[in-house]
């Protein structure tokens, strides 16, 4: 219970963030529509990961936290934009009226923009950060928009909408890019720029092995094409992203609890 508990203090922390960095937005029906997703809760997979590989490396977790934040508001912009008419057209997300029903499409757009747009404002604001100078919070800008850009989440959505491509390398750039980010991200905070190349790598098959989970339980995705055979392709990922985990010094407790999250 350690680890769960641990991740229960840093989850309430990065609500309490989240909150605090929605605070004073103008007009206030922008403001509502913008925290709509951010602040209904949900796991936190993204800014918990942020959080476990910079303390597991040594980084500060506050800073983490805050960075993890930037992430999770790329995560929401792409749910509100993933919802919409022209892609999924989806009513309900959490058992709640999806956000361009609540708010219409035009202002449901608009709140996305300006969460993605925010998710830089927070991390390109030294002010925010403890321990991070002004050149590494740059290299982080870099990286989290080239993960969630044109080279990888939008990209994969474009493929996704398209029918370009395999399933496989679809949810890599779709999904997976962004948990590599998060990866990345930790180890950046922590001023590991050694481990990288490594941490890109676990990240992307952690991103993979949670898109494989999510198919299985939604019966979609890698289920239509494996069938009850993806249960021994999830098992076989999973015992890959541990090992790969381990050997990088981040099969913490924490790190443990977020994978048992889904899996």
């Amino acid at each position: 219970m350690e680890g769960e508990n641990i991740l229960i203090d840093w989850k309430e922390r990065i609500e309490r963030k989240l909150q605090e960095f929605l605070e004073g937005i103008e007009p206030p029906i922008l403001q509502s529509a913008m925290a709509y997703y951010p602040l209904q809760g949900g796991k936190r997979l993204r800014p918990l990961i942020v959080c476990a590989v910079a303390v597991a490396l040594g980084g500060d977790l506050e800073d983490a936290i805050t960075v993890g934040c930037s992430v999770e508001f790329i995560h929401n912009y792409s749910l509100i934009h993933d919802d919409m008419p022209p892609l999924d057209n989806d009513q309900y997300r959490r058992g709640k009226p999806t956000c361009h029903v609540v708010f219409g499409e035009d202002l449901a757009l608009l709140a996305g923009d300006a969460l993605l747009t925010l998710a830089f404002e927070v991390l390109s604001d030294k002010n925010n950060f403890r321990t991070l100078e002004a050149g590494r919070l740059l290299l982080m800008i870099k990286l989290l928009s080239e993960k969630a850009g044109a080279k990888g989440m939008v990209g994969g959505q474009v493929m996704d909408v398209r029918k370009l491509g395999e399933l496989e390398h679809i949810s890599l750039k779709k999904t997976a890019e962004l948990f590599s980010a998060c990866f990345m991200l930790g180890g950046l905070i922590a001023k590991r720029d050694d481990l990288v190349n490594d941490l890109e790598r676990v990240g992307m098959n952690f991103g993979l092995l949670f898109q494989m989970c999510d198919d299985y339980k939604d019966k979609d995705g890698f289920y239509q094409k494996f069938g009850e055979g993806l249960k021994d392709l999830i098992e076989a990922k999973g015992q890959e992203v541990a090992s790969h985990l381990e050997a990088l010094g981040l099969l913490t407790a924490q790190m443990q609890a977020i994978l048992k999250s889904f899996l």
